[in-house]
This record gives C-alpha cells, structure tokens and sequence, in this order.
C-alpha cells in the first residue's frame, strides 16, 4: 500500500499576517498533490472547543508535517492537548530537531518553519522528498534463484546416433500354396498293369457290350 503523509498549513497570525500571499502560493503547490493529505486551519483549537477546526484535527493519524509561520512548539504543544501526542523530529529543512528519547509510541512532527528565506519556493520538492525517505522499499522473494527446470541437453553420444527408423514395417503378404510334391508325383505315375483275372473280367464286359448293339 502506498505511504500517505498528513500535513497542516497554519496560516499566518499577528505579526505574521504578511506572509498571507505565501501561505496561499503554498497551498496552491501542496494541494492534490499524490501522497499528501493536505489540512488547512487558521489556528490549533484548544480542548475545550468544538468545530469544524476541532473535527478536522481529530481526523488526523499518525505522522504529521506541519507547514507555518509559526516555532514547532506553537504546534506541538497544543496537538499534544487535543489528544495528538507528537514529537518534532529532525530533517532537511530542520536539523536543530532532536531525536526522539521516549520508549512509548509517538506520532513524529516535521516542522518546516516557512519563515525561512526562500522556503515557500522549496516547500513542494521538501515534502516529496520527505515522503520519498518514508516509502518501504518492496523486495520479491527469490529473485536470485529460477527454480524452473533448464532445458535437457543431449550426450555427443547421444548427439552423434542417427535416429531410429520409426516407420511402421509392412506385414508380409502370405504366397498362395504351392501343391504339394506328394500329390503332384502320384498323379504323374504309370498305371500299374492289370492282373489275370481283371483282363478276363474286362473282356467279358466288351463281350456284353457287344451283344447289346446287336
């Protein structure tokens, strides 16, 4: 999920009320920005008032910039009042900061004094550059290693061995059946010749032929 960052622009009070064309160039920088939710008041309300301001304020979560002509104590203090317990940490644009000593949890204020010669020019490029140091950086696990199986590489001797012929072979087509030799012999055979009795037999036979064509 992307980083958001709360930031209050206080306008000008007092003595300050000439840097009013300031605040207005700044709001006009700051808001709709990405990544900044921007919340304009004239003052911090006490604890005792209700509001618009006051609802505004309790609206508010987590770490807090705060853009005013005004000293961080100015702010801090009364926030603190209203329940939004802060601690003005160091950065860029504010190195006098100290760090924070309390063990208990505490939202961090980043204060940028616009009173600063120059600072409404920088005030967009600041807070950006605020958020950018705030943004988690995302690692993917196991961008090291590829656990996807590589490609099997053939054997040169596998490389070198022609492929098998996979051409399904032909059945063999059965030749008709020769007649057997046996068979063949015994039809070629002389007739045997015939015996006594068979001639006398066939004799006998042409004989009754004969006298039945007389």
């Amino acid at each position: 999920m992307a980083v958001r960052l709360n930031v209050i622009v206080l306008r000008p009070t007092g003595e300050h009320r000439h840097f009013d064309p300031a605040c207005d160039d700044a709001v006009g920088q700051l808001l709709g920005r990405p990544g900044l939710d921007l919340v304009l008041l004239d003052r911090i309300p006490g604890p005792d008032e209700s509001g618009t301001e006051r609802l505004a304020v309790e609206s508010i979560a987590g770490d807090v910039a705060c853009v005013g002509w005004t000293d961080a104590e100015l702010v801090s203090e009364p926030l603190g009042l209203l329940g939004k317990r802060v601690a003005r940490v160091p950065h860029r644009r504010d190195q006098d900061a100290a760090p924070v000593q309390s063990d208990e949890p505490i939202a961090k204020l980043y204060h940028f004094d616009m009173r600063r010669e120059g600072a409404s020019q920088t005030i967009l490029a600041d807070l950006q550059a605020l958020l950018a140091t705030r943004q988690t950086p995302m690692f993917q696990i196991g961008v090291g290693g590829s656990t996807s199986p590589k490609p099997a590489t053939a054997s040169p001797s596998q490389a070198s061995t022609p492929p098998k012929n996979t051409t399904p072979t032909k059945a063999a087509t059965p030749s008709p059946a020769k007649p057997s030799t046996t068979a063949v012999s015994s039809l070629n055979a002389p007739t045997p010749p015939l015996t006594p009795n068979q001639s006398t037999d066939l004799d006998a036979l042409v004989d009754e032929l004969d006298e039945l064509d007389l």
